[in-house]
Parts: structure tokens; C-alpha cells; sequence
């Protein structure tokens, strides 16, 4: 799998994403996006909202059964992980070294919503154990997928 040029999130998905992060404040959310890949972007259909076991303001740990719920649904919808959000209450949206630590996913994108600021702010980025780099994303005005 390759890395996409540019992930593509409906507006809807973007703001439901920033939602949830303020509505589990003072604690880390978490969630999945999946869709569909092509060569020049991933299109994302689809938001599923974890549930953060680990109950923190500064780390998150996704809920077994959540998890398997979302796996089990994209396999249905014949839905590829495309990238995995969770929020920074009180820091900048850069991975901190615990989430570079904590990657399972390989090449999946990873988003990380700043609440810090007066205004959430959204970054993008691929992960390695030891490293990041920025990744491309946009919204976009098309409709999820229900």
C-alpha cells in the first residue's frame, strides 16, 4: 500500500470529528475513518468514534469492542482503514512519542485535533516508531456515507 497524495474528508466527518473531541474533554478521543483508495487521493466514507478506555486527558487506548465493531462493519462495507484521529486536549496536534510508539497501523494517516487554542486546529501525519512527517488532507462539501 502506498501512501496517498492527499486525504479527502467530507466536511460533515471533519466536524463530527472536532465535536466529539470537545464533548470528551477534559480526555483524549479516538476514533477510525475508512473509505476508498485510489492513487491520488483516500476518499473517506465513513467515521467510527472509539471509546477511549484509558479515560485520559493526555493518551488514549481504543475499547476492544469498539474496535472490533468498526473492523467488522468496514469489512462489510468493504471499507479500507484510511486513518486513525484521536485529540490533544491541552497540546499542539504533533504526535508525541507515545503515539509514534503506539502505532499498529502502518501507512494509515494520522490526525491529531488540538483543543489548546481558542479555535480546534487539525494536523495530519504519517507515523514511523521513531519519526513523523506531515500528510496531506482536505475537506471537502461531499456527503458521508450513512
Amino acid at each position: 500500500m502506498s501512501m496517498p497524495v492527499s486525504l479527502v474528508i467530507p466536511r460533515q466527518l471533519y466536524d463530527e470529528m472536532l465535536a466529539q473531541a470537545q464533548a470528551e474533554l477534559p480526555n483524549e478521543c479516538c476514533g477510525f475513518l475508512a473509505g476508498s483508495m485510489s492513487e491520488s487521493e483516500w476518499r473517506v466514507l465513513r467515521r467510527y468514534p472509539l471509546i477511549n478506555k484509558a479515560a485520559s486527558p493526555v493518551e488514549y487506548s481504543a475499547d476492544g469492542h469498539s474496535l472490533i465493531r468498526a473492523h467488522i462493519d468496514m469489512r462489510q462495507e468493504h471499507l479500507e482503514l484510511l486513518a486513525i484521529y484521536h485529540s490533544h486536549p491541552t497540546t499542539e496536534p504533533i504526535p508525541s512519542r507515545k503515539d509514534r510508539e503506539l502505532n499498529y497501523h502502518g501507512e494509515v494517516v494520522h490526525l491529531i485535533i488540538s483543543l489548546k487554542g481558542k479555535e480546534p486546529e487539525m494536523r495530519g501525519w504519517r507515523l514511523t516508531e521513531n519519526d513523523y512527517s506531515k500528510a496531506d488532507w482536505e475537506c471537502t462539501e461531499d456527503e458521508a456515507s450513512s
